[in-house]
């Protein structure tokens, strides 16, 4: 059962008594297998602490992955267990695939990423003229951040929607404040596509799914029936869990949209750290800082939080030891999710909780300090 069924109720009680370890994936490699007891001991704890169904991760060291599972359940319906397999949709982790997808074809100079927005989609609205690329991926563009409420049904809807802005068609001129926008980041799905001349998923699955061995990652389309996929949930007023809702991620893809697993997300990393994907120097400029300073935009009255750094489509932090790391967060769909990458230490950690709320950047951050 996916996120599109109709909404059940199930007792936070059953969540304490159910203890269940499966779909752990092991790599034979010495001594480091000591450390997957302790992973999987951490993922019962994380659960038992937030209450969440079912919580995966995966863990890959000097490129290979030495762990993959997970614990409690993909789906209380039915009681699935969780697994390191388990299909969830990954919400803006999405952006960190899309990313490496513009950063490959600004490898082969069929864009720049100072290139106007507008070069690739002439159809934006007057007052997005000084729209780069770069500020796309870094979130300086000034284009609101998407509720995701909106019924988009084509990407000319996308583009409209820009103008209904508060401050149409921008937030603020590009470059001067920091907001998140994955209303951005969807337009550069666009740009993939009149770049590369075939659809997004269709240059995904060629450029990055295929090489970097990720074999259960797709669009999150209805209309798809997807084998080992989990549900997301959230809770009732009671504490007790119930199925979330699921917003229409049509044409959301490129920010939002996509279905992975914690086994895959890694072997992302992998392939980004070994450069599968792309060049020393393209994953270089990556993972380079491009804000000194992060201004948040606060002209609508909200209190936004930032990022402590911004590279293009990652965001940058330190652990708790002064390690620098690379990461992306997702929450949609009773689904929370992030991917850690420590290129330095050729260290890699994703993992996927769904439950909805639920800090995944904190409960992988746990995992990460097991490896000083």
């Amino acid at each position: 059962m996916n996120n599109h069924m109709t909404s059940h109720r199930f007792t936070v009680g059953c969540l304490c008594t159910c203890a269940v370890v499966v779909g752990v994936v092991m790599a034979p490699i010495g001594s480091a297998q000591l450390d997957q007891g302790a992973i999987l001991d951490r993922l019962g704890e994380i659960r038992r602490e937030t209450g969440a169904p079912g919580v995966m991760a995966a863990v890959a060291v000097d490129g290979t992955v030495l762990f993959a599972g997970g614990v409690g359940w993909a789906e209380l319906e039915n009681q699935v267990p969780a697994a390191g397999v388990t299909v969830h949709n990954i919400g803006a982790v999405s952006k960190a695939i899309t990313t490496v997808a513009v950063m490959q074809l600004a490898e082969e100079r069929r864009l720049r990423l100072d290139d106007r927005l507008e070069q690739y989609i002439p159809s934006l609205p007057a007052g997005v003229e000084d729209v780069t690329l770069r500020h796309v991926l870094t979130h300086t563009s000034g284009l609101r951040l998407s509720d995701g409420r909106e019924k988009i049904g084509s990407f000319d809807e996308l583009v409209e929607a820009i103008p209904r802005s508060p401050n149409a068609p921008l937030l603020f001129s590009p470059g001067s404040f920091w907001a998140y926008s994955s209303h951005g980041f969807n337009l550069l799905q666009k740009v993939i596509e009149s770049v590369s001349g075939v659809g997004f998923e269709d240059y995904l699955q060629l450029n990055v799914w295929g090489p970097a061995g990720m074999g259960r990652t797709s669009f999150d389309i209805a209309s798809r029936i997807v084998p080992r996929r989990g549900s997301g949930y959230k809770r009732d007023k009671s504490g007790t869990h119930i199925n979330s809702s699921s917003l229409d991620l049509t044409f959301r893809f490129a920010a939002d949209g996509m279905l992975s697993t914690v086994q895959d997300l890694v072997r992302l990393g992998v392939a980004i750290n070994a450069n599968v994907l792309m060049s020393p120097g393209s994953v270089a400029t990556m993972h380079r800082p491009q804000l000194e300073e992060i201004q948040l935009f606060t002209g609508d009255g909200s209190t936004p939080e930032g990022p402590t750094g911004q590279a293009i489509g990652w965001f940058i932090n330190k652990d708790g030891i002064g390690r620098s790391y690379f990461y992306q967060t997702g929450m949609i769909n009773g689904v929370s999710t992030v991917l850690i990458n420590y290129p330095a230490e050729h260290l890699v950690i994703a993992l996927i909780a769904n439950l909805l709320p639920f800090d995944a950047h904190k409960a992988g951050q746990s995992i990460a300090v097991m490896y000083p």
